[in-house]
């Protein structure tokens, strides 16, 4: 069994798509690779009409889970929800709006399959022209982002931040998570080499919002990744050698 957990805020537009762009693709891969799928939803205090549109498509559905947040706390939280829902022994993490595809999670599988990491992560930056549908700020953004964690982490991984990854419940339960907001996937990551777990990323591409504005708010996020690295500086690991 595999749990998808994807956090919603005002993503109404998004999840109009869900039945013909998600829902279908995830049943094919589960017939391909013999995998058992569920998903489980978090909505975080979304203003528009997510809500009732997720509601609608449960109660059709019997592999999906709604939880909900009437107030807005933030991605950290939303996932740590999810975290505690699931039952499964492996979880996929994935934006709302589509932009990893679902068409890419075979990736995730076929590297688990392989190697049984605790953690596959999906990475734009393995190759090049992967992000080419990104835009300019949000690039910049996520770049300075990633190469100040490799510099701090002392380990060559190409990306740090992005939400498209496969976890091994057995490990994510042991570590502590602090996060609240966008900055969470980069603390797991972080932890996750602090703690020696075994991490393999893929190449994924990582494609434009079609519909409704992305969440990000860069300068709180760059304030609350400058405070995670700070406490990443303070651990023994920050010490260490250059890992290859």
């Amino acid at each position: 069994m595999v749990s998808i957990i994807i956090p919603l805020y005002n993503e109404e537009e998004n999840v109009d798509r869900y039945e013909s762009d998600l829902f279908p693709v995830i049943e094919k891969i589960a017939k391909t690779h013999g995998v058992t799928f569920d998903f489980i939803f978090i909505n975080d205090g979304s203003k528009d009409r997510t809500l009732e549109k997720i509601n609608a498509i449960a109660a059709r559905r019997d592999d999906v889970v709604v939880l909900n947040h009437e107030k807005n706390q933030g991605m950290g939280v939303a996932l740590k929800a999810g975290f505690a829902k699931a039952s499964a022994d492996l979880l996929i993490t994935m934006d709302a709006d589509l932009t990893f595809r679902p068409e890419d999670i075979p990736l995730l599988l076929e590297a688990y399959a392989r190697d049984h990491p605790d953690c596959v992560s999906g990475s734009p930056y393995l190759q090049s022209g992967l992000m080419e549908e990104v835009a300019p700020m949000r690039l910049f953004f996520s770049q300075s982002v990633n190469f100040m964690y490799r510099i701090l982490l002392r380990h060559p991984i190409t990306c740090v931040s992005p939400i498209f990854r496969l976890y091994k419940v057995e490990t994510l339960k042991k570590i502590e998570i602090e996060s609240e907001n966008f900055e969470i996937n980069a603390e797991i990551i972080s932890k996750y080499l602090i703690a020696g777990y075994k991490i393999q990323e893929v190449p994924v591409e990582l494609h434009k919002r079609r519909y409704g504005e992305s969440k990000i708010n860069i300068r709180p996020e760059v304030i609350n990744n400058l405070k995670m690295m700070r406490k990443i500086a303070r651990t023994k690991y920050f010490h260490r050698p250059w890992h290859s």
